[in-house]
């Protein structure tokens, strides 16, 4: 059984913290109706991490982890309805113990990568505690007909209104320890966008997940009305039916907002348990809360089942990263008048084991495009055991503590 080494709440911070994103693209050329632009960033993380108990075979118990990321976004417009996007992206992975590197589920490039026909990455170097890859992460053509906008391609998508538990962005999401929440992971997918009336819009996906097997497609209809947001939708999603909805409504200063999915499993001919989310949010002024409820069907009752959840293909997938069955979120930021500094704290709690997560984040805006943020990772709940054999105990509890820096350069 393969037990996380690493692993932390820290991606649903990216919704949290406010002034979003720093990148800005420069003109290369420009001439007529047809322009090449360029933008990215460059992002270094360092950690230490003590899972908090002896790991059998492991030559240390603490580690050191450093990663660098840096994003190519290239934006060539052909004309005023068709654009083309291609992402280059090289990432760097050196640990101080062979037992961390491959095996963190923090930090840069932990979310699941979705299945794909061409594979367009390369291990430049790959030794013992030492990784350096490129991939191509984008490689989409989008045309803006007038009637709907086509893209065709390597190509972000995201469905749902969750925050701390997604549950219904199914084409790829991100994972909840994933520290570079700049862009999502792109799926290979041909995507028509098309608004027939006033406060309504159709979003139609067929997705090559890798194999005809794996074969995914689905709509979705959102509907913008007065009163609240709302959206039905379904398709097949790898190996299952899904049918999803969802509404969110103001309330004042507060949104509440609740989303389900129910999948129906093709090859055993029956339905699986759903998923859903409920919450509630409080927006406006210097400070933003938000707490969700997550049923989550894929999820064990029994922290001994935990080992079925982790050889779930749908885990494997992607389309959950909690081993719990009921679950709890919450996340806050608070900026003060500057928008230079922003204070954030994200709680995750399995509410069956149970076990939690506290994460304190601290970003400050350095100017000329530079951030630097500081946080670190409090874990909570009973460690693993393993002998006679390896056993799960609570889900937090396997995931031990951290501290981490991170600097963000835009341009």
């Amino acid at each position: 059984m393969r037990i996380p080494v690493v692993a932390v709440g820290l991606g649903l911070l990216g919704s949290f913290v406010p002034g979003g994103a720093l990148s800005g693209q420069f003109t290369l050329f420009e001439g007529g109706n047809r322009s090449l632009e360029l933008g990215g960033y460059v992002r270094s993380l360092t950690q230490y991490y003590d899972p908090g108990y002896d790991i059998p075979e492991a030559e240390d118990r603490e580690a050191g982890i450093h990663a660098e990321v840096v994003r190519l976004k290239w934006m060539m417009r052909l004309g005023e309805s068709v654009r083309l996007e291609v992402h280059n992206r090289l990432q760097l992975q050196v640990t101080s113990s062979p037992s961390a590197t491959g095996g963190s589920a923090v930090g840069f490039g932990v979310s699941v990568v979705p299945g794909r026909r061409w594979d367009l990455s390369t291990d430049l170097v790959d030794k013992e505690r030492l990784r350096i890859w490129h991939d191509v992460d984008r490689l989409s053509l989008t045309w803006y007909s007038g009637v709907a906008d086509i893209t065709v391609g390597r190509q972000a998508i995201t469905w749902g209104i969750s925050n701390v538990y997604p549950v219904a962005d199914l084409w790829a999401q991100f994972s909840p320890f994933e520290l570079d929440t700049e862009e999502k992971p792109g799926v290979d997918a041909v995507r028509i966008l098309s608004y027939p009336a006033g406060g309504l819009e159709l979003d139609a996906v067929v997705a090559d997940r890798g194999s005809s097997c794996l074969f995914s497609a689905g709509i979705r209809a959102s509907l913008s009305l007065s009163w609240a947001d709302l959206y039905a939708g379904g398709g097949k999603m790898w190996r299952e039916a899904m049918g999803l909805v969802g509404i969110a409504a103001p309330l004042g200063i507060y949104k509440i907002r609740t989303e389900a999915v129910l999948p129906y499993d093709l090859e055993d001919d029956g339905f699986k348990l759903p998923r859903a989310t409920v919450g509630v949010d409080r927006l406006g002024g210097s400070t933003m809360l938000s707490v969700e409820y997550n049923y989550n069907g894929i999820g064990a009752t029994d922290p001994h089942r935990y080992v079925d959840v982790l050889q779930d293909p749908r885990f494997a997938q992607g389309e959950t990263y909690f081993l719990g069955r009921n679950n709890l979120g919450a996340a806050a930021s608070w900026t003060p008048g500057n928008d230079r500094l922003s204070l954030a704290l994200s709680a995750l709690w399995n509410l069956g084991d149970p076990s939690g997560a506290f994460v304190p984040n601290l970003t400050y805006d350095l100017g000329q495009e530079t951030r630097l943020s500081a946080g670190a990772l409090l874990s909570f709940g009973d460690t693993p055991v393993f002998h006679p054999a390896p056993e799960l105990r609570s889900e937090f509890g396997t995931y031990g503590d951290f501290l981490y820096t991170m600097l963000s350069v835009y341009f």
